[in-house]
C-alpha cells in the first residue's frame, strides 16, 4: 500500500511540475489580449470599456506628456464591456494597480452608457456585484505578478501547449505590453475595405438593437455612485480626466436616443468632482472600424489630441 501511495505522490508531483512548466513556457511569449494588464502596477491608468482598450495608446500619451510633471508610464487598464463596468469589482482592481506612494498620476476615466448599465433583470446592488464577480477582475486576485500563474489558471482559457507555438498569430491586431490593443486596417497584402467597415458598423448597430430587445439594460445608480467614488479615490493619487470616446454618428445617435441626458449627467458629475470632462463623441475626424472602436491610425491621432488636452488642463502639484 505504501508503495502505491508513493507512486501516486510522485506522479502527482510530476503532473504539477509539468503543468507549471507549460504555464511558464506560455508566459514567455504572447498569452492573450488582457494578460499584460495583470502583470504590473502603474501610477497612471486608462480606465473604461473596449473603446478605450482599442482607442487610447499609452505610448503616445507618454510621448506627448514628456516634460509634464506626472508619474508615468501609462497602462491601458480598460476591458470589453462585460469585464469592466464601473462598480466595486473594478474599483478594487484599480486600487491594486496604483502604487500606494503615487501622488502625481494621471487617470483617464472613459465613459459611455455601457459603463453604467446593468441588465434589467438585476434589481439589487448585491446582484450587480455578484454579476460583476464573474468577470476577469472578479475571478483573479493577483493583478501585479509576472509571470501571473493565477491569470493562466483562471483567465486564459486556452490550451497550454500553445506556449510552444508562434506567438500572436493575429492578422491585423497587435497586443502591446502597455495594455493597448491595436487594430490595423492593413497588414502586408491584407486590407480592411470601406465595405468591410460599413458591414461591421451595421452589425454593431444590429447587435445593440438585439441587446435592447432581448437582453435590455438600464442605467444603474449604483454604478454612477461607484464612478464618483473612484474619482474621489484617484484624486488622492493625482489628476482625473473624464473622457467620452469618438464613435460613429449612427452609433452615437442610438446611444443618445437611449440616454438623452448622458452628457448632461457627465458634465454635472465632473463639475461636482472638479475634474475636466472631454466629450469627443461627435469628433468625426477619428474613424472607427466597426462603428464603436478606433483603428490604430485614428487611435494614435486621438491619443495625441487627448494628451494635448490633458497638458492644457494639467495642474502642476504644489508639493
Amino acid at each position: 500500500m505504501k508503495g502505491i501511495l508513493w507512486k501516486i505522490s510522485v506522479l502527482t508531483l510530476a503532473l504539477i511540475g509539468c503543468y507549471y512548466f507549460f504555464m511558464g513556457q506560455l508566459t514567455q511569449g504572447f498569452v492573450n489580449e488582457n494578460y499584460s494588464k495583470f502583470t504590473h502596477q502603474s501610477p497612471s491608468l486608462i480606465i473604461g470599456l473596449s473603446r478605450a482598450h482599442n482607442g487610447i495608446d499609452p505610448s503616445v500619451l507618454d510621448s506627448v506628456l514628456d516634460g509634464t510633471p506626472y508619474e508615468g508610464g501609462f497602462l491601458n487598464f480598460a476591458f470589453e464591456k462585460s469585464q469592466s463596468p464601473y462598480g466595486k469589482i473594478y474599483f478594487e482592481a484599480i486600487k491594486k494597480k496604483i502604487p500606494k506612494q503615487t501622488t502625481k498620476g494621471v487617470y483617464i476615466l472613459t465613459v459611455s452608457p455601457g459603463s453604467f448599465s446593468a441588465p434589467v433583470r438585476i434589481t439589487s446592488v448585491e446582484q450587480i456585484i455578484a454579476f460583476d464577480q464573474n468577470s476577469l477582475l472578479g475571478k483573479i486576485g493577483q493583478l501585479n505578478k509576472n509571470p501571473n500563474y493565477e491569470y493562466i489558471r483562471k483567465g486564459y482559457g486556452g490550451s497550454l501547449y500553445k506556449g510552444f507555438l508562434p506567438n500572436n498569430p493575429q492578422i491585423t491586431t497587435v497586443f502591446h505590453d502597455n495594455g493597448w490593443e491595436e487594430f490595423k486596417l492593413f497588414k502586408g497584402s491584407y486590407h480592411i475595405t470601406e465595405e468591410d467597415i460599413a458591414n461591421w458598423t451595421s452589425q454593431t448597430i444590429g447587435g445593440y438593437r438585439l441587446i435592447m430587445k432581448e437582453h435590455p439594460e438600464k442605467a444603474s445608480t449604483y454604478r454612477m455612485g461607484s464612478f464618483q467614488q473612484i474619482i474621489s479615490f484617484l484624486k488622492q493619487h493625482g489628476q482625473v480626466f473624464v473622457v467620452r470616446m469618438p464613435i460613429d454618428p449612427l452609433v452615437l445617435g442610438l446611444e443618445n436616443k437611449l440616454w438623452k441626458e448622458f452628457n448632461t449627467e457627465m458634465t454635472l458629475i465632473s463639475a461636482k468632482k472638479d475634474v475636466p470632462y472631454f466629450d469627443f463623441s461627435d469628433a468625426t475626424q477619428y474613424k472607427t472600424y466597426d462603428g464603436s472602436h478606433l483603428s490604430s491610425i485614428y487611435a494614435k491621432e486621438f491619443s495625441e489630441r487627448l494628451a494635448l488636452e490633458i497638458q492644457r488642463y494639467y495642474r502642476t502639484p504644489s508639493f
